[in-house]
C-alpha cells in the first residue's frame, strides 16, 4: 500500500533546494515521488538534479521546458536547420545530456494519474479528456495558463484583466490536478486543483505537496 504521494513543483535545477526539501518530507520506501515538469533549465545544476531523479527513481510529466530540449533533439537528427533555437543553458544542457538523460526525457509522458489526482505540467480546459486528446491540445496541456471569458486558451501575452486563470474555473472532470508551470508566491489552493511551482528558479521556495488517506499538506523550503 503507498504510503504518501509526494508531488515536487518546478525545480529548474535547483539541486540543493531539491535535496533540502525531500530531507524535509523524508520520502520512505512505499512513498511516491513525481514531479511536476520543468526539472532542468534557468537554475545552475539541471544535469546534477536530472541525475538525482533517475538514480532516485522520482517520476516526473513532461514539462514545456524539456519538451524544447526533445523537440530540438528530434529535429537534430536530420540534416535540415533547426527551427529550435537553445539559449546558452540549453545548449550546456544538450552538450551534456548522456544516453540515459535523453531516455528519461524522452520517455516523459504528458499526464500522469494516482486514482483521482491528475499531475499536469500547465493545465487542463473543462472539454478536455486526457484519455483521448486532440493532437492541437497536446501543447496548451504544457503551456495552459490563461483563457479568455468564453474558455478559450490563450498563448502567453494574450491574457488581460479580463482573462480567467483556468485553475479558477476548473469543473473537476479530470480529478484533483496537480500541476507547475505558473509560479505563485504560495501554492495556489483550488476546488479541484493545486499549483506547486512557488518560483524556487526566481529565489521564492521550493513546494511540494503530499496526499496521504485523502488529506493533503505542503511542505516547502526557502530558496538561496
Amino acid at each position: 500500500m503507498i504510503h504518501r504521494l509526494i508531488i515536487y513543483g518546478d525545480i529548474h535545477g535547483c539541486y540543493d533546494e531539491l535535496i533540502s526539501l525531500r530531507k524535509k518530507i523524508n520520502p520512505q520506501d512505499n512513498d511516491i515521488e513525481v514531479c511536476v515538469g520543468d526539472i532542468i533549465t534557468k537554475g545552475k545544476d539541471s544535469i546534477k538534479t536530472l541525475d538525482f531523479i533517475i538514480e532516485n527513481n522520482i517520476k516526473s510529466v513532461l514539462g514545456n521546458h524539456e519538451d524544447k530540449i526533445i523537440r530540438y533533439l528530434n529535429h537534430k537528427k536530420s540534416n535540415k536547420k533547426n527551427p529550435i533555437v537553445l539559449d546558452e543553458d540549453e545548449q550546456n544542457i544538450v552538450d551534456n545530456l548522456s544516453q540515459t538523460h535523453k531516455e528519461f526525457l524522452e520517455n516523459l509522458s504528458l499526464f500522469m494519474r494516482f486514482g483521482d489526482i491528475m499531475i499536469v505540467h500547465g493545465g487542463v480546459q473543462n472539454h478536455m479528456n486526457l484519455d483521448d486528446l486532440a493532437k492541437k491540445d497536446y501543447q496548451k496541456i504544457l503551456r495552459m495558463r490563461y483563457l479568455d471569458q468564453d474558455g478559450n486558451y490563450l498563448t502567453l501575452g494574450q491574457e488581460n484583466e479580463n482573462s480567467l486563470f483556468w485553475a479558477d474555473v476548473y469543473d473537476g472532470n479530470q480529478g484533483f490536478v496537480v500541476y507547475g508551470h505558473q509560479w505563485f508566491k504560495e501554492a495556489k489552493i483550488d476546488k479541484f486543483a493545486i499549483g506547486v511551482d512557488t518560483g524556487c528558479v526566481y529565489g521564492n521556495k521550493l513546494s511540494a505537496v503530499i496526499f496521504k488517506d485523502n488529506n493533503f499538506y505542503i511542505e516547502s523550503c526557502i530558496c538561496k
